[in-house]
């Protein structure tokens, strides 16, 4: 029988929390760490330290970096952070998809020495440039102490929790809560809100909400516009009731097949199927009990052990070896290391609603097409929720092809402008958002703007920022496009969270192209054609005298 692995000690180094958020978001943030010292022994620190000493004394076998977000916006300042580089490093990027306070983490990730990144499936999808280092997915969990089947009597047919709640956001959540009441008998809860210490009538959480839970025999949750499975998917079965969601490749990704643990659908068809399962007891108790089992026997505090899973194997990992996660969700190997080794194995990416939509706005602006659609497409998404950044990025793009400078540079600083507003410290730019003022500081002659800029691309090396200062400065007639580090990222760049940066060499050249001639540079338009053309028959640019 193998040896029982020692209870290992893990560092935690958690962003500052934010006095003014909720306690119950602040709550939902710490989850994950209870769940893991279920596992091992944690040690947590969220105020500026000395990375020397706290390691010294808590000896870490490894140490999760959590994620900057709403609820704890401050990133530490951490002193000696080049000691102990053995120590395996790790950052679970706990927050939305879409949380405009990422650039505050991205960069760091160089100088943490962070090798892996823990996240969602929708992380993944979001941000492009997480493919830069070997992303492992976790699944969401449920404490299973409060969320289970507390035995009540079913005294409500359909519950929607928070169903007013951001209908922009959860559309497929609204049109049912407009629509099913009128021929099912329904509980509409609505949501406590985000205040922090504002007293809401009514309000239920934690085991009140799950015993609504188990009193409802249907509970419905949408996946967002951006499609991606949030708590109350697993929080329904696990009390005892029967999910009913979008018929969505995500949530199918979890293990949840229509009618077999869960009914999945929309319109019309999803509320027969509701109708017919209520008909039959022994039909809806086969798929309530599949659901409740499901979550039960996968996603819960106690089955919540990824992090210590990858430690032990890569603790174990052989020189000319990388680990592996053998599926979404799945345990951890060793495999040797071979060029496009996948991180994941047995999974691809597919594109979400936002994904798609920025996806082909890029393709599109790099190939020059017909704008139109894809500025309004642009302009719907930037409607879906209001923090979210990269569609108004994209149009400050669309701007600047068209000549409009001064609403490019609203559109290039929204992020960063809203999140400075709540805090100077957090109005941090985007490494892609410096490059496209950089260069709007050029067009402009603003040199103030450009001052400004230049003190930010100090701290934030990237792709797009080289690029635009070798532009501004005046493209030199002889270079290594390579060895200057145009053609691509080079270590120790940062991430940025948007759309831009991937693009290669030559299509970054053609976008400068159709820039310049949008801002009435056809001179410097010209030049930059002949370098594209010139680069366009080249098959390897390392060293191209024009």
């Amino acid at each position: 029988m193998a040896a029982k692995a020692p209870r290992r000690r893990v560092l935690c180094v958690r962003p500052t929390p934010n006095p003014n958020a909720a306690p119950f978001l602040r709550k939902i943030s710490d989850e994950w760490v209870h769940a893991l010292a279920l596992h091992c022994n944690v040690e947590t620190i969220e105020h500026d330290f000395d990375f020397k000493e706290v390691c010294g004394r808590f000896k870490p076998d490894f140490v999760v970096f959590d994620a900057v977000h709403w609820v704890r916006p401050q990133r530490l300042n951490i002193t000696n952070i080049d000691a102990y580089a053995e120590i395996p490093r790790v950052l679970y990027l706990n927050c939305d998809p879409h949380d405009p306070m990422r650039p505050l983490l991205f960069g760091m990730l160089d100088a943490y020495r962070i090798e892996a990144i823990f996240c969602g499936i929708e992380h993944l999808q979001h941000t492009p440039e997480l493919e830069r280092f070997p992303c492992y997915l976790l699944p969401l969990f449920v404490d299973s102490k409060i969320f289970k089947d507390h035995t009540v009597e079913k005294t409500i047919p359909i519950a929607i929790f928070s169903g007013h709640l951001f209908p922009a956001f959860y559309p497929w959540r609204a049109k049912i809560t407009q629509e099913i009441q009128h021929f099912l008998p329904t509980l509409i809860y609505t949501h406590p809100g985000y205040q922090s210490g504002t007293p809401v009538p009514f309000e239920v959480r934690d085991e009140k909400y799950a015993r609504l839970i188990s009193q409802s025999y249907f509970s419905i949750a949408d996946t967002t516009r951006l499609d991606y499975v949030v708590r109350k998917h697993l929080e329904i079965p696990a009390a005892g009731a029967i999910l009913v969601a979008p018929d969505s490749e995500v949530v199918k990704r979890y293990g949840f097949v229509d009618l077999q643990n869960c009914i999945l659908g929309a319109g019309d068809e999803l509320y027969t199927k509701i109708v017919a399962v209520s008909s039959k007891p022994d039909v809806y108790n086969r798929i309530k009990n599949n659901g409740y089992r499901l979550i039960q026997d996968n996603f819960t505090r106690e089955k919540w052990t990824y992090l210590l899973d990858w430690y032990e194997c890569r603790l174990v990992r052989k020189a000319g070896e990388v680990t592996q996660q053998t599926r979404q969700f799945g345990k951890f190997r060793n495999v040797p290391a071979k060029p496009g080794m996948p991180a994941i194995d047995n999974f691809s990416l597919h594109d979400n609603p936002m994904s798609a939509i920025l996806r082909d706005a890029r393709d599109a602006i790099l190939i020059g097409d017909d704008l139109v659609e894809t500025q309004a497409a642009l302009n719907d998404a930037s409607q879906w929720i209001g923090h979210i950044a990269e569609p108004p990025f994209m149009l400050g793009i669309l701007a600047m092809l068209q000549g409009q400078l001064e609403d490019a540079i609203v559109l290039f600083t929204r992020r960063g402008n809203a999140q400075g507003r709540l805090d100077p410290n957090m109005g941090r730019l985007d490494p892609c958002e410096i490059a496209w003022l950089l260069l709007l500081s050029a067009l402009l002659n603003d040199a103030d703007l450009r001052e400004m800029m230049m003190r930010q691309a100090e701290t934030v090396p990237h792709v797009s920022i080289r690029r635009t200062m070798w532009l501004i400065s005046g493209p030199v007639q002889c270079i290594d496009f390579e060895k200057a580090g145009l053609e691509g990222p080079v270590p120790g760049d940062c991430l940025s969270i948007h759309w831009f940066g991937q693009e290669d060499f030559p299509q970054w050249l053609s976008l400068m192209e159709r820039v310049l001639d949008g801002c009435g540079l056809t001179d410097q338009a010209a030049m930059i054609r002949v370098l594209a053309d010139g680069l366009s028959g080249i098959a390897s640019a390392k060293a191209i005298a024009v």
